[in-house]
């Protein structure tokens, strides 16, 4: 061959050489970016399966996010007496009142709506100043006999209610202790008879205002501890930093669940001074709660003080600021503690 051939050849050897190998370069790359895009793709497939859900609904009473709003408010009345104690369900309960009673001891008016107890009580009977808060929410109040007050109530008021001693359906008597501290119930079996009786409708639930958990609130006072002094005894809340929450004492001695054992506890507690007074020889008590008065918000180890204003019966308490604006709630459960007017609040 002659070298002018040589050459030609020599150079489209080269060529090819050169091709194929940016050929295989090229090729490489894309192999490589491939399987980087989808290695990225499966990594933001885990991320956005590791972020909280994005539910449409939040509870008006604790400011939990829901996939479905419940139908309507459960409130149901128990009793507090030392025989009582330790109660059933208070902690699955989404607001609880603590409210005077006849006697110097105190009722505890639990609100369910999302929570769910397996066992609710002991369950006593009605006053009519437990049955308004109910109304307040639109909620089925559940009692078991009643004061005649409180029947007088009953007849002037639409209110629905079970009566445990006329329907006696979806409550038990628990034999480890002894009548009337025994009556019990659950959500499921008031759920059931609510049900049966047609009054499972949906309701509009006002309820509070919920800030984030990491927001801070206005109180500008440091409330890690805060003592209550009802007339049987000192309700005490101890701050715990770890959870946010308001640990409950009666006296020295945690409060605990009697299921489960565990300490009751508040995010929110809300103390509503207002005028209390007797007007029977049973010592029976009128409360009013209607108006305003004094109240304290124990939130986030803070207190800040406010007023509590109802203008009308049937509709909830509003709770604001000294300049008027709504309180702002950690989510959570929240106790109020309604007192009479002068009762030690210390913090």
């Amino acid at each position: 061959m002659k070298p002018r051939g040589r050459y030609k050849l020599m150079m489209i050897l080269l060529t090819v050489l050169f091709l194929g190998i940016c050929t295989f370069i090229y090729l490489t790359w894309a192999e490589i970016n491939s399987v980087s895009q989808v290695v990225k793709d499966d990594n933001s497939t885990e991320e956005t399966g590791d972020q909280d859900p994005i539910y449409a609904y939040v509870c008006p009473f604790d400011g939990t996010p829901l996939e479905k709003m419940p139908a309507r408010p459960v409130a149901v009345t128990i009793d507090n007496l030392f025989a009582a104690r330790p109660q059933s369900g208070l902690t699955k309960a989404d607001l609880v009142y603590e409210i005077p009673a006849e006697g110097g001891v105190t009722r505890f008016l639990a609100i369910y709506f999302h929570g769910q107890a397996e066992k609710i009580g002991p369950v006593r009977s009605a006053r009519p100043y437990l049955a308004s808060l109910a109304q307040d929410w639109d909620a089925v109040f559940i009692h078991a006999g009643e004061s005649p007050q409180a029947q007088i109530y009953f007849k002037n008021e639409d209110l629905d209610h079970i009566n445990e001693m006329f329907h006696p359906a979806g409550f038990w008597r628990d034999k480890s202790r002894k009548a009337p501290h025994n009556l019990y119930t659950s959500s499921e079996n008031l759920g059931r008879e609510i049900a049966l009786k047609g009054w499972d409708e949906k309701v509009e639930v006002p309820g509070f205002s919920f800030r984030a958990r990491e927001e801070a609130g206005a109180g500008n006072h440091e409330a890690l501890q805060a003592t209550i002094h009802y007339a049987y005894g000192d309700v005490i809340y101890k701050y715990d930093q770890a959870s946010g929450l308001y640990r409950r004492y009666l006296g020295d001695k945690p409060h605990q669940d009697k299921e489960t054992e565990e300490q009751l506890s508040a995010a929110n507690i809300l103390v509503q001074e207002t005028k209390i007074r007797a007007f029977d020889e049973e010592g029976r008590l009128e409360i009013d709660l209607q108006g305003e008065g004094k109240v304290w918000l124990f939130s986030g180890g803070q207190v800040e003080e406010g007023r509590w204003i109802k203008d009308a019966e049937h509709q909830p308490t509003r709770f604001v600021d000294v300049y008027g604006n709504e309180f702002r709630f950690l989510p959570g459960q929240t106790w109020i503690e309604i007192i009479p007017q002068n009762t030690r609040v210390e913090y």
